[in-house]
Order: structure tokens, then C-alpha cells, then sequence
């Protein structure tokens, strides 16, 4: 059985838990199945991943995948397709299939204590951006200065499950770092660090604990990030937490004007800014880091103090006990009994 999901060539911590989690909660000859495809963590419940070349003779399975981020597969709806969870109450009335709508996969790491780390709680902060967010910024610079400790999504798992697992408190715009640290149970405050943020995935996976989403908006820390939100709010047209909707039918709309944007699209101010200029004007704007950096660190101290979230154990372990059926369901289906 293949599993199916996202690889960034630098790597991406919620995506690059997949080869690592289910090879805990599947037995080995699962994947010797030649004919079976695994949807599971990641927004790619999307035509991009589920696409004719990819599923041509395959039983295509999705665990706890959503949508969000890409066009719904042209081959959907696919009776022959076995949904089995998906990420949210957004995803599965996306999909037409509201039942099916569980939580996350990655929530999942809590049956699995071989990959949760035995550390103990530090009782620092800990501030993990989107990986898109990293570059051209002074978020590390920051982090160092003011006593919190930085995650890179680039990081192998690992690492980043270590940093979460003995933080007192994880400030994430990184999806996955929310997702992880509430698996942990370690209380998260959402932010946003760029006009890029997409609330629609994020809404999908907190109502499915029910938790609501109110991200705290930082500014840029460095003079070329800033001229980088520009070009994404200008040329992109992304609208970030303006967009942000308490309303259903606002999210799906968004998602509907998003939807052709493929994950992993450059993000640089290449094309407000001629390639051979870029360096030369770096250099200067760099000049101005000091006045970003400075209103930046108070605003993440500042937002470090707001409201923090954590869902309830009892609809936590009822979402958990909900994938471990589906997953009981998954070794059925490829083994013809549950392990």
C-alpha cells in the first residue's frame, strides 16, 4: 500500500509525519497490499493527489485528509473510493459525506507511544510558523532574543515532536503544530504571520473538537517579508484573517476563490521585483529590519499573553477512539481482519 501525501523537498512536519505514524498503527502486511492507495494526513483531499495516474487499479482508502488547499479530484464523487474519516465537519459537507467528518489523523500519535517523546515539560514557549513563513523573516533572531524557542516546519519530526512535546505552550501558525500539541495536551494560540493563511482548513479541524479559531495577527519581522505580504495581498489577491468567516457558507466561498492556488507556490517578491534587482534591494530594505523587528517581538510577547487553547479530554479521546475504528475498518478491508 502506498500512502499518499504531500513531500516537500525541504520537508513539512505535518506531512512528514505520515511515513512515520502509519507504520505505528498499521500492521506490516498492510503494506505489502500492491493494490491499495492511503489518503491521510495533509489538506489533499484534492485533485492534484487523488488524480487518474495516481488511483488507475488502485483501492484508494482516506483517513483523516481534508480539503482546502486545491480542487475537489475531477474524479469525485467515486462510489468505489472507501472514505473512511476525514479531517472536519467542512471537509465531509465538501464532500457530501458530513458523517465521515472525525478530526485530523495526526491525532492519532496519541496511540502511539513510540513516537510521542518522553521529555519533560520546559516550561517555555514555543513559536512555530508556517514553513512559508521562515524565509526572509527574523522570527529565530526573535525567538533567541526574547528567551522562546523556535521551530522550523523544515525540521525532521523528530526534533519538532521533541520541541513540542516539553513546551508549556506552543504559538503556531503551522497547522500541524496546533494539531500536535493538542495530541500532546499542551495548550496553542494560533497566529498569523502571513495574508496567506488559509482559515478554511484551520476552521475544518477545530470544529471538529469543537474550539473556535481566533488567530492572533503579527506583523512582519523584517522589511522584505513586509514587501513579501505586499506582493501576496496585491498580486496573489489573498485576503488572510480578512476573510476570516464564523459563517459556513463565507468558508466555502473562500475555499471556492482559493481552490486553483497549488500549494507550494512561489511566494517570493520575484514578481513585483525584477530577479536581477532583488539582492541589491534586500540589502537596502534590510536597513530597515530593526523597526519590524522591534514592533514584531511585542507583538508575539504580547500575543504569548492572550488566550491559549486546548480541547476537552472527553471529546479528544472520543475523536481518537473514532480514528481507531476507521482504522480498524482500513485492516479489514486490506487484510480481512482487524489487528
Amino acid at each position: 500500500m502506498k500512502v499518499i501525501y504531500y513531500k516537500s523537498p525541504r520537508g513539512n512536519f505535518g506531512d512528514d509525519l505520515n511515513p512515520l505514524l502509519w507504520r505505528e498503527v498499521l500492521p506490516p502486511a498492510c503494506f505489502d497490499i500492491d493494490d491499495a492507495v492511503l489518503l491521510g494526513i495533509g489538506s489533499i483531499f484534492r485533485d492534484d493527489f487523488l488524480s487518474p495516474p495516481a488511483t488507475v487499479r488502485k483501492r484508494v482508502f482516506v483517513l483523516g485528509s481534508g480539503a482546502g488547499t486545491g480542487p475537489l479530484p475531477s474524479q469525485w464523487p467515486n462510489g468505489d473510493w472507501s472514505i473512511l474519516a476525514v479531517r472536519g465537519p467542512l471537509t465531509g459537507r465538501l464532500i457530501g459525506m458530513p458523517a465521515k467528518a472525525i478530526t485530523d489523523s495526526a491525532a492519532l500519535l496519541a496511540t502511539t507511544p513510540a513516537l510521542k517523546p518522553e521529555v519533560p515539560r520546559s516550561g517555555r514557549v514555543v513559536f512555530m510558523p508556517h514553513y512559508n513563513s521562515v524565509a526572509y523573516s527574523r522570527w529565530p533572531e526573535i525567538c533567541e532574543e526574547i528567551g522562546f524557542d523556535f521551530i522550523d516546519a523544515h525540521w525532521p519530526v523528530e526534533r519538532t515532536l521533541k520541541s513540542l512535546a516539553g513546551a508549556s505552550l506552543v504559538m503556531t501558525e503551522a497547522m500541524h503544530g496546533a494539531i500536535v500539541a493538542d495530541t500532546l495536551r499542551v495548550p496553542w494560540i494560533p497566529v498569523a504571520c502571513s495574508p496567506e493563511v488559509a482559515p478554511f482548513k484551520w476552521i475544518d479541524w477545530t470544529q471538529s473538537l469543537d474550539l473556535d479559531y481566533r488567530p492572533v495577527s503579527l506583523p512582519p519581522s523584517s522589511a522584505w517579508e513586509a514587501l513579501k505580504h505586499f506582493k501576496i495581498r496585491a498580486v496573489d489577491g489573498a485576503k488572510g484573517l480578512d476573510a476570516l468567516s464564523d459563517d459556513d457558507e463565507d468558508l466555502f466561498a473562500d475555499f471556492n476563490r482559493r481552490y486553483g492556488q497549488a500549494a507550494g507556490a512561489d511566494l517570493t517578491p520575484a514578481r513585483i521585483v525584477p530577479k536581477s534587482q532583488a539582492g541589491r534591494l534586500q540589502k537596502i530594505t534590510a536597513l530597515f529590519d530593526p523597526f519590524f523587528a522591534e514592533r514584531a517581538t511585542r507583538a508575539l510577547i504580547s500575543a504569548s499573553k492572550g488566550q491559549s487553547y486546548l480541547s476537552k479530554d472527553t471529546i479528544f479521546l472520543r475523536r481518537v477512539d473514532q480514528l481507531q475504528q476507521a482504522v480498524a475498518q482500513l485492516e479489514r478491508a486490506l487484510l480481512g481482519t482487524a489487528h
